[in-house]
Formats: C-alpha cells, sequence, structure tokens
C-alpha cells in the first residue's frame, strides 16, 4: 500500500499542470488552420526545417500527418525523419509539470530540433545528389485535401475533427488518460526498484554506460505514447540519463510509426526509416553521454 500510496501521490500533484499545459497546446492546435501542413506539403529542401520544428511541439499527430504525406510521395524522406526526431510526444508536458525539470525542457528541444535539421538536410541531400532530382515534389501531379493531409488517429486523443471541440473538455480528457499512464508507470518503477533494488535495476539500464541510449533508442521505438511517459518519467527519477533521454525521444515517433507502416505499402523502404531512426536516436544519444 505504501507504494501504491506513493505513486498516486506523485502522479496526483502533476495534474494541475498538465491540465494548463494541454490547454495551451489546444489552443494552437485548433487556431493552426492546417496552414503549416500545407506549407510543409509545398515546401523544397526547406522541408526538413519546417518538419523539424512542427515535430517539436508536444503531441503525436504531426508525426501521423507526415507519416500520411510520405505516404503519398509529397514530402520526402528526409523531412518525414526531421518530423520523426522532433516528435516529442508527452515528454515535453511531463517536464513541464515536474518543476525542477522546467529548465530541461530548453535543452531537450533545442537538442532534439537540431538533431531533426541535421540529420533531414543531410538525408534529402543525399537523395538529392543520388536520383539528380528534388525529393519534396508531387507525386504523378497528385493533389491532397486539408482533411486527407491530417486523417489518422494518434491514439492519444489529439486527432484533429472537423467541429472544434470545447479546449477545457478536452485538455481534461487527455490530462486523466496521460495520468492514468503516469501512474502505472510509477507504480511500475516502485515496484521494480522495491523488489531488485536500485543498483541492480541500474546495472539492468545500464546506469552509467556509454551504451544505454542504445537500450533508451529501443524503448522509444514503441509505437505509442507510452514510450515518451516511460522515458522521462525514467529520467525524472535518474534512472537514465540526458543522452538516453535524447535517444529514446528521437526515436519515439508515436503512433506515426504505425500509420507509416499502414500507409506506405513499400516495406523495405519503411524498414529503412526504421533503421535511419534507430541509428540517429542511438548514435546521437551517446554522444551526449560521452560529452557530459
Amino acid at each position: 500500500m505504501e507504494i501504491v500510496l506513493e505513486a498516486l501521490l506523485d502522479t496526483i500533484k502533476l495534474v494541475p499542470f498538465l491540465y494548463v499545459v494541454y490547454i495551451i497546446i489546444g489552443y494552437f492546435e485548433v487556431h493552426s488552420d492546417n496552414r503549416l501542413y500545407k506549407k510543409l506539403a509545398h515546401t523544397s529542401l526547406g522541408g526538413p526545417v519546417i518538419g523539424a520544428l512542427i515535430g517539436c511541439v508536444p503531441q503525436c499527430g504531426f508525426s501521423v500527418m507526415g507519416a500520411n504525406l510520405y505516404s503519398k510521395k509529397m514530402i520526402g524522406m528526409g523531412t518525414l525523419i526531421a518530423i520523426f526526431i522532433s516528435t516529442s510526444d508527452e515528454a515535453i508536458p511531463i517536464l513541464l509539470a515536474h518543476p525542477e525539470m522546467i529548465g530541461m525542457v530548453g535543452v531537450v528541444l533545442m537538442a532534439k530540433v537540431m538533431i531533426a535539421i541535421v540529420a533531414g538536410l543531410g538525408i534529402e541531400g543525399f537523395s538529392y545528389l543520388a536520383q539528380g532530382k528534388r525529393m519534396m515534389t508531387f507525386a504523378n501531379g497528385m493533389t491532397m485535401s486539408t482533411d486527407e493531409m491530417v486523417e489518422g488517429h494518434c491514439g492519444c486523443g489529439c486527432e484533429k475533427n472537423h467541429q472544434k471541440p470545447n479546449l477545457w473538455i478536452v485538455a481534461l480528457k487527455h490530462t486523466i488518460r496521460i495520468v492514468i499512464f503516469i501512474f502505472i508507470v510509477n507504480l511500475v518503477l516502485n515496484v521494480v526498484i522495491e523488489g531488485i533494488g536500485e543498483g541492480r535495476l541500474g546495472s539492468i539500464l545500464l546506469t552509467g554506460s556509454l551504451f544505454q541510449p542504445l537500450l533508451a533508442a529501443l524503448i522509444g521505438l514503441i509505437p505509442n505514447c507510452a514510450a515518451s511517459i516511460i522515458l522521462t518519467e525514467m529520467f525524472v527519477t535518474g534512472s537514465i540519463s540526458l543522452g538516453s533521454l535524447i535517444a529514446g525521444l528521437c526515436t519515439g515517433a508515436g503512433v506515426g510509426l504505425v500509420v507509416l507502416f499502414k500507409a506506405n505499402k513499400n516495406i523495405m523502404d519503411n524498414l529503412k526509416i526504421l533503421g535511419i531512426l534507430y541509428v540517429i536516436g542511438a548514435v546521437c544519444g551517446m554522444l551526449i553521454q560521452f560529452i557530459r
């Protein structure tokens, strides 16, 4: 009961902070009018830059949008990778909900956006040189409506609707859903720590090792917002390092990966994207681990 109570108290104190954050996020999402989506689909080699900036908004809807656009050949692989790397899902709201971690928000966002831009531009540049043409052109003159560009559900309640929803209710539902995830993660971590001890848990998670980001990057590939919640809560408790957090969040594209495999019928292409995403996340995480 002490373990359950501790996890419950640790979770409840985050509720007001998360609710405020999701209200702010919801406001900007509702009033975006899809202008950024349209700009992304019509841009050229600036796609990775715009994609990285869009992706850093804390929700997984943009990764779903990117996967849909890529499957219709309206953006290049570099732009999609930039969106996936930049996507933070629930990590930023959770960090903001911990007052002692607010200073890390800027660090995480800046690191992920920089990695996304460099990786995206590198991939697009390589594709341009290899194929002798720009990758950001429409396929066979294909056009796409606004609704098609944002179709798909991210599984976290952040999908676009034709009618503007009640902002307060949507934020409350999202907060409750994420709080339940956080409670489960906290409870499991507390049980594991109590059961096997912090020392053994540290060994399992390769604490202090340069190779911990390799493990974190694998966790990030879980196609659900639970991955970012697990990684962020483990970082807050000190179980993983900043490099490992960045590694996991770089590979954590939320449900975007599921949509990619569903919408894009080229399986080898999808596996290539998955591999590139993992390598970039793991390598960058290890570099940060080494520097720090």
